[in-house]
Formats: structure tokens, sequence, C-alpha cells
């Protein structure tokens, strides 16, 4: 009884490799909610054409005209 080892035999604990996925994880998420704190103007948004406006752009094109201008 006056050992300071743990008598009771356990396990050899947890692998490495779940050890650094874990803190590889904990990191990761830390890193998205400082990102999502911050803000800023970065977002899909800012690289497209006209943004903010709601404007969205389309483009119609009859099959057979274009056909004519392949033909020819």
């Amino acid at each position: 009884m006056g050992g300071t080892a743990d008598s009771r035999g356990s396990g050899p604990g947890m692998p490495r490799w779940v050890k650094i996925c874990g803190i590889v994880g904990i990191a990761v998420a830390l890193l998205i909610v400082v990102m999502l704190l911050i803000g800023g103007e970065h977002s899909p948004s800012r690289h497209m054409q006209g943004a903010g406006t709601g404007a969205v752009a389309t483009a119609f094109v009859d099959a057979g005209s274009a056909m004519a201008e392949v033909k020819r």
C-alpha cells in the first residue's frame, strides 16, 4: 500500500494518432469560430460581378438560329 505507481494495471492509454487528430480538430474548430467572429468582406459574393445588387443576368439562345450559324 505504500507504492506510488498505479497498481491496478490500467491499459496503455490513448494512441498518439487519436491525440493528434483531436488537437488538430479542436484547432480547426477554433479557427472557424475566430473567422466567423471577425467577419469581414470575405464571401463568395465578393467575387461576383454586380455583387449586392440582387440582379441575375440570364442569356437565352435560340437553338435553331444557333445551329444555322454553325452550318454556314
